[in-house]
C-alpha cells in the first residue's frame, strides 16, 4: 500500500516564489509608470499641434476673400 505524501511545497522554495512574484510586480509597476507619462506627454504634443493647426486653418479661412 502507498503512503500518502504531503503535497504541501517546500515553504523556502514558496517564499523565493512570492519574492520573485514581488519584484516582478514591482518591475512592470515601474515600467508602466513610466509608460504612462510617456503616452500622457505624447498627448499633449499631438493636442498641442491640433489646436495649431485648427489656428491656422481658422485664419486662413479667414482671409479668404471669397
Amino acid at each position: 500500500m502507498l503512503e500518502s505524501h504531503d503535497e504541501r511545497p517546500d515553504s523556502a522554495a514558496t517564499e523565493r516564489a512570492e519574492e520573485m512574484l514581488d519584484r516582478a510586480g514591482e518591475r512592470v509597476g515601474r515600467f508602466a509608470s513610466l509608460l504612462g507619462q510617456r503616452v500622457r506627454r505624447a498627448a499633449a504634443l499631438a493636442r498641442e499641434e491640433a489646436e495649431d493647426m485648427w489656428a491656422e486653418a481658422q485664419s486662413m479661412r479667414r482671409q479668404d476673400p471669397s
